[in-house]
């Protein structure tokens, strides 16, 4: 299933400030709610690069986060 491109606007948007704050996406994971066409992708190509997508068990449907694996960076995708 393709993802939508507004998704797509959205998760670029978030990823900004993250990258320009010097996080890198190869260490950046996107956390979704279980079970989600996300989830079983596994992945998302922005602008950036291949980001990781992940489940989390405790995001709820329609929520998702950024985060770096050395926690210096943070951001719900909304």
């Amino acid at each position: 299933m393709a993802i939508n491109s507004d998704v797509i606007k959205l998760i670029n948007r978030t990823l900004t400030p993250l990258i320009d704050s010097g996080c890198h996406i190869d260490k950046i994971k996107m956390v979704v709610a279980e079970g989600t066409e996300l989830e079983k992708q596994g992945t998302v190509q922005t602008w950036y690069g291949t980001l990781r997508v992940e489940a989390g068990d405790r995001v709820p449907q329609g929520r998702a986060y950024l985060i770096e694996d050395r926690y210096q960076g943070f951001a719900w995708v909304k």
